[in-house]
C-alpha cells in the first residue's frame, strides 16, 4: 500500500471515531451546564454532518501530519496527542471568536471543551496509535 493510501486510510478512520466522540459529548448535553444545549436540526442529520466533516477534516490534518512528522516531538501515541492539541488550538479558534464577538461566551466554552475530548484527545491518541511511518 502506498504512503498516500495509508495516510488517508488512517485519517479516515480517525476522523470517522472523532465525529462520533463530537457527536456524543455535543448530543448527551454533558456540558449543559454551561448553556443549554438547543439543536436546530434533528440528531440524526447533525450525526450525519458531525461525521461526514471530521472525516474529511481527518483526512486533511493526516497528510499533514504525515509531512510535518519528524518535526513533531515524540513517539508514537505522545506524538500523536502532541498533533492532536495543536490542532485543538488552531481548528476550532475561528468558532471559538465568532461565539464571542456575537455575544456567546458560554457557548465558546462549551466549543472549546467538545474539541478538546473530540479533537485534541481522541484524533491525535487515535493518529498516534495507528500511524506508523
Amino acid at each position: 500500500m502506498t504512503i498516500i493510501k495509508r495516510v488517508i486510510i488512517t485519517g479516515l478512520i480517525a476522523g470517522f471515531i472523532s465525529g462520533i466522540a463530537d457527536l456524543i459529548f455535543s448530543v448527551i448535553d454533558l456540558f449543559g451546564i454551561f448553556f443549554p444545549i438547543v439543536l436546530t436540526v434533528d440528531v440524526q442529520m447533525l450525526a450525519i454532518y458531525t461525521i461526514i466533516m471530521a472525516s474529511i477534516w481527518g483526512i486533511l490534518w493526516a497528510l499533514l501530519y504525515a509531512f510535518f512528522y519528524d518535526y513533531i516531538p515524540g513517539k508514537g501515541v505522545s506524538r500523536g496527542l502532541f498533533y492532536g492539541l495543536i490542532i485543538w488550538i488552531i481548528a476550532p479558534t475561528s468558532n471559538w471568536i465568532i461565539s464571542a464577538v456575537r455575544g456567546y461566551y458560554l457557548w465558546a466554552i462549551q466549543t472549546a471543551i467538545v474539541t478538546f475530548f473530540s479533537i485534541g484527545i481522541v484524533y491525535g491518541l487515535i493518529l498516534g496509535y495507528i500511524y506508523k511511518e
